[in-house]
């Protein structure tokens, strides 16, 4: 099965125009910390789903060789405004800055990507108030599909913060096993053997074998000779996997509805954040 993900995006979306008409005014701030047409792109990609759901979706573009401390006040003070009700900082932000310093500059209450250390905090507590959009990524299709995690084995490869990481503590929760990957890991040990595997390295056509009838989610995606590749080689293993995701196309679209869910959610939380 090839999962269409812009089908599954638009699903969503559909359900979202519906808690649309609760509200007035919306706004969400996009940070892009550096130039980077890469990440300025996915954040056009954000602001055009915004667009269907008449969010404004301003982006906000920062120099980055300005001190940690400037960059984050400058987030702090256009955050304070009550007509922003969401915000997001495209990741990755340039090495030269503390990544989770920066994060944390955005409330909580408008934390749509749930990367601040008060909402993961939560996740990893379980009891989130939301959780992070590759998460719902993989619940949404569990869930539409009638997916069993229990007793898998699941190989994840890359630790980074969007992906790897809240996927280990979720397929935990889900009592499956997990293997975490790296760039030292020997990929061959693992892959005609697991379950499921999942990707977010950004390296392409990494992974070109699975276990036959394997479960394959790309997050994976980079840009070479301006092609875009997703780290399966999605030809080779289309036919041998038992659900797979292609990039582009796959996970990237629904990423972007839940982030959009999140928001939502968030405007609907009762709770002091």
């Amino acid at each position: 099965m090839i999962i269409d993900g812009k089908k599954l995006a638009e699903e969503i979306l559909n359900n979202l125009k519906e808690k649309r008409k609760n509200y007035g005014r919306l706004k969400i701030a996009g940070f892009l910390i550096g130039q980077d047409k890469e990440k300025f792109s996915f954040l056009k990609i954000k602001q055009k789903f915004a667009e269907e759901l008449t969010i404004e979706f301003r982006i906000y573009e920062i120099d980055e060789n300005l001190s940690k401390k400037k960059i984050r006040k400058y987030i702090s003070q256009i955050l304070k405004h009550k007509t922003i009700q969401g915000a997001i900082i495209q990741l990755p932000i340039p090495e030269n800055l503390p990544t989770q310093y920066i994060l944390n500059s955005i409330p909580a209450k408008k934390d749509i990507d749930c990367l601040s250390s008060r909402l993961l905090g939560k996740f990893y507590t379980d009891t989130p108030l939301i959780k992070p959009p590759a998460v719902e990524v993989i619940d949404f299709l569990k869930n539409k599909y009638n997916l069993d995690f229990v007793g898998k084995e699941v190989l994840i490869v890359g630790y980074g913060n969007l992906v790897g990481k809240p996927l280990v503590h979720y397929f935990a929760k889900q009592k499956a096993t997990v293997i975490i990957a790296n760039s030292k890991t020997d990929l061959k040990k693992f892959l005609n053997s697991v379950d499921i595997i999942i990707a977010g390295a950004g390296k392409p056509h990494l992974i070109n074998d699975c276990k036959k009838d394997a479960l394959l989610i790309d997050f994976g995606y980079s840009v070479v000779n301006n092609k875009i590749y997703g780290d399966f080689d999605f030809e080779k293993l289309k036919d041998k996997a038992s659900l797979i995701t292609s990039t582009p196309g796959g996970t990237g679209p629904i990423l972007v509805a839940k982030l959009f869910e999140n928001f939502f959610k968030l405007l609907e939380c009762r709770v002091n954040i």
